[in-house]
């Protein structure tokens, strides 16, 4: 790569902005025979971002497909407009859907195309079969391609999202005392507060901090410590909202249940409320706000473990380099649940609308998306921007690749910055990055290669490996001390609650999230115990019970098809 890519970005010259005017001034004349672009909008419910595809990305799927993309979310301030778009008509082109159950009223309406009959000219999504063949089983017709799949079920190489991460260097400091459970980093997080009250910015320096925006029927963050135990809230196909089951034994906990870990992760927050660690906008902050204060290092622990070492550490590379920042911190009873990559995909899918007025060109879009070469520029954008292959054919970052996420990209490659990335966009990942790609051969996520973990690592990144006996990543070392617990994604119904039920859930949902954030914020015990009193009282009498039982009869049939499966 071009030694001088990161001092290009933003400079124009004079001559670039004459003709860029005159381009502008014929901007509405095509030579002969010159493709007019494809304009498709993509309806999302998946990411908060709205406006158009621009930047690198923007310019990399013109340049392949002549494609110009517009994204509208479903989500406006925290509130779904899918019910006023479907009624409407007003899906776009193609849709990103996270709610299976928003994914069967589309079909239901007749808002999505039924892709049996274009299969044979959609090779890339074809070659899925076990994927497409789900898709028939469980919604009666190939009306969209699930999200995240890949080409064998394995056990992936990234760290797990549940293993949370702390400032290691501050860790050292108190001479990397032992972690028996998730509880115990409370202990260890009190003395870094008391030790760095404020972050080397100078901006306030909190024990913990939450956020609220991805809150479905309870709040999601107090399900991630139950998830280092080996418990799960989802299967891969279906999403549970009051119970976890276990990832790789025949056990169900309830949400609710007398000493569940929803409940002591509920309790344990407020330990941190009541002692002053807790940031106060944690119920109110957005995922935007959240990233923003994760980016200054504001909190000394992130439950969402990549938080660390994806945000703050890229963003103040001068502090790694001297050893200072995030890591992630296993502890001794961890059994972190994950799902292996999946040759079904996951409970997100993606589908044309049969309201779009361009089905050629979405067609086309989304079955490149579902390409070897489309799967690899998705996740990692176009060879020789951010990524590369070396003499030996495997991938390595660029200058550029290794910059914070708020660095400019060089206007020859389409300009905007290095996080505007098609995730961050509308997050339709058509394969699980962790697939290994026969473009790199290796996984689609960088933080799992060599050039990665090794050959750019800084000292903050050998003193962890020091400390953990050798391991380049936090993964290498949770297998090697059997810390994992990987589920398979099987191919099984998608379930979903009838009308009536649906109801007392959408009730139950209310109250749980609401009363678990007062209990967040009870000013002392005698309040929680009350709120928590309050909370399981008023869940039961509007239909607790019958939820959980529902729930669990699913659980049973994922228990038994993984069992057929192996």
């Amino acid at each position: 790569m071009n030694k001088n890519l990161l001092q290009k970005a933003g400079l124009v010259s004079a001559a670039a902005v004459l003709l860029l005017a005159l381009a502008g001034c014929n901007s509405d004349k095509r030579g002969k025979g010159e493709e007019q672009v494809a304009n498709l909008t993509i309806y999302t419910e998946s990411a908060t971002y709205e406006g158009p595809v621009g930047g690198y990305m923007g310019k990399y799927l013109k340049d392949k497909l002549n494609v110009a993309l517009n994204v509208v979310p479903n989500a406006v301030g925290g509130s779904s407009r899918f019910e006023t778009k479907l009624a409407t008509g007003d899906l776009g082109d193609l849709v990103v859907f996270s709610s299976a159950d928003d994914f069967k009223k589309a079909i239901d309406a007749g808002a999505v195309l039924d892709l049996k009959d274009e299969l044979a000219n959609l090779p890339n999504i074809a070659r899925f079969g076990e994927a497409m063949d789900r898709m028939k089983s469980s919604f009666g017709g190939a009306y969209g391609v699930p999200i995240g799949v890949s080409t064998a079920n394995e056990v992936n190489q990234i760290d797990p999202v549940v293993i949370p991460s702390l400032r290691f260097d501050y860790y050292q400091e108190l001479g990397t005392p032992e972690v028996k459970d998730y509880w115990d980093f409370y202990n260890v997080i009190e003395k870094m507060v008391k030790a760095h009250p404020t972050t080397e910015s100078g901006d306030k320096f909190y024990g913990m901090s939450l956020f609220s925006e991805w809150d479905g029927r309870s709040v999601t963050m107090a399900k991630q410590i139950a998830a280092a135990y080996g418990y799960t809230a989802t299967d891969g196909v279906n999403g549970y909202d009051f119970i976890m089951p276990h990832a790789t034994e025949d056990k169900i906990e309830s949400i609710l249940a007398d000493n569940s870990y929803y409940l002591k992760s509920l309790q344990w927050f407020n330990k941190f409320y009541q002692n002053g660690m807790l940031d106060q906008d944690s119920v109110s902050q957005t995922w935007e706000d959240y990233l923003a204060k994760a980016n200054k290092g504001q909190s000394a622990i992130w439950m969402f473990g990549y938080m660390g070492n994806l945000n703050f550490n890229p963003t103040n590379q001068a502090l790694v380099e001297q050893g200072k920042g995030y890591k992630r911190i296993p502890f001794a009873n961890l059994k972190a649940s994950e799902a292996k990559t999946s040759t079904v995909g996951s409970r997100w899918f993606w589908a044309v609308s049969s309201s779009t007025k361009n089905k050629e060109a979405a067609l086309k879009l989304l079955d490149f998306f579902y390409s070897d070469e489309g799967g690899v520029g998705y996740h990692l954008g176009p060879k020789g921007l951010f990524w590369d292959l070396n003499d030996k054919g495997q991938p390595v970052l660029t200058e550029l690749g290794q910059a914070p996420v708020d660095t400019a990209v060089p206007e020859e490659y389409g300009g905007g910055k290095v996080g505007d990335t098609l995730k961050y966009m509308f997050n339709g990942p058509a394969f699980d990055e962790n697939t290994v790609s026969p473009i790199l051969k290796a996984p689609m996520n960088k933080t799992t290669w060599k050039s990665y973990l090794q050959d750019n690592a800084k000292l903050l990144d050998k003193n962890w490996t020091n400390h953990y006996e050798g391991a380049l990543s936090a993964k290498e070392y949770l297998i090697k001390k059997n810390m994992i617990a990987p589920y398979m994604v099987v191919n099984i119904p998608n379930f979903k609650y009838d009308d009536q039920l649906a109801v007392k859930r959408d009730q139950v949902g209310s109250i749980i999230k609401e009363l678990s954030w007062k209990m967040i914020y009870a000013k002392d015990d005698v309040e929680f115990a009350a709120l928590k009193k309050e909370m399981v009282g008023k869940a039961k009498s509007l239909g607790y019970d019958e939820c959980v039982a529902y729930e669990e009869q699913a659980a049973k049939v994922w228990f038994d098809a993984r069992k057929a499966a192996k």
